[in-house]
């Protein structure tokens, strides 16, 4: 690689000079800065960032340290958003990605801030809480569907509780009230935030939640989803049963929709479902479409992104809204019995 050497043996000028140009400095002729230029050119010189940062230049770049994002097809939609910001002002935008590893996270924050990025944004695939270490220094950090307990950063993170409240209402506004509440694993923070939000939608319409409906849906096996079957027959087991049933996500959401189909129940004539995070390789491609609640990851990408160029001054815990996306799978409960057996 060209260095800044060779750019002014061959400019004919000192390296002092090509460093002004580099810096934008006005004390250089426009003659000599364009045999520099050229000569940049010829040689294919890039000048580092670190030199760009020299008396204040920025150098456009932007990190993301990603925790398993990159390989998480729905969540990934958050480095789209990122990235739609980084185009429309002209950043350039360095993922890493740590798998997960906190050894491997620190090694790419101190590769990051040797690069001189303008800003680090922190990403997880889901909510969660996250630790992050003392690394940082001055360089402005923003944190993407994840959150510190002491928060010293801008959290941008899913209204979760909100999302509950809005899966809820999908049905509850089509006339149900047995309703069955398939959760996602006891501790991740999404599972109680979305509780909190379905309890308030169930109390705002008047209707007392069956709490032998409230089931977990999947569990921290590799094979998350091994027990549903086991599940959705504790739900059917008697002639009492829901005529509703939300699900954690749309993964789940589609298994139930197969199971009850396997038990001769028809969605959503005998029993109405609702799915959580609008992945639309699910909820688009089943018949009829998933009636889903929508995880805002581009837009938490996006709103992360301007907070970490300044665009946007929002100190603090920043929710974006969970929207329900109304499909197929849920219509007004069968009068009579409900669902059959």
């Amino acid at each position: 690689m060209s260095t800044i050497h060779d750019v002014a043996e061959k400019a004919g000028v000192s390296i002092k000079t090509v460093s002004r140009v580099l810096n934008d400095a006005n004390s250089v002729s426009e003659k000599t800065r364009l045999r520099i230029e050229q000569a940049m050119q010829v040689l294919d010189f890039a000048p580092s960032a670190a030199a760009q940062m020299l008396r204040g230049r920025p150098t456009d770049l932007v990190a993301v340290i990603a925790e398993k994002l990159t390989t998480t097809p729905d969540s990934s939609e958050i480095i789209k958003g990122i990235q739609s910001v980084c185009e429309s002002m002209g950043k350039m935008l360095i993922i890493g990605e740590t798998g997960g590893q906190a050894s491997i996270a620190n090694r790419l924050v101190s590769d990051m801030r040797t690069r001189r990025v303008e800003a680090i944004i922190f990403a997880t695939p889901f909510h969660r809480e996250v630790t992050l270490n003392g690394m940082l220094g001055q360089t402005p950090a923003v944190l993407a569907n994840c959150f510190e307990a002491s928060p010293r950063f801008t959290q941008v993170v899913p209204d979760d509780e909100g999302g509950g409240y809005e899966a809820a209402q999908a049905v509850l506004q089509a006339g149900h009230s047995k309703i069955a509440f398939l959760q996602l694993i006891e501790d991740m923070v999404a599972t109680g935030q979305r509780m909190r939000g379905f309890r308030r939608a169930m109390a705002e319409h008047g209707v007392r939640p069956d709490e032998a409906w409230m089931l977990y849906g999947a569990t921290p096996a590799d094979d998350e989803f091994s027990q549903l079957k086991d599940t959705i027959e504790r739900l059917f087991a008697t002639a009492d049963c829901p005529t509703a049933i939300l699900c954690g996500n749309d993964k789940m959401a589609m298994r139930v929709i197969f199971i009850l189909q396997r038990r001769g129940l028809r969605v959503p004539e005998d029993v109405s479902v609702v799915g959580f995070d609008d992945f639309r390789l699910i909820s688009e491609a089943l018949d009829p479409g998933l009636t889903t609640v929508a995880l805002p990851y581009r837009e938490i990408g996006e709103l992360a992104a301007r907070q970490a160029f300044g665009a946007i001054q929002e100190p603090g815990i920043l929710r974006v809204p969970c929207r329900a996306v109304m499909r197929g799978t849920v219509t007004a409960p069968r009068t009579g019995k409900g669902a059959r057996r």
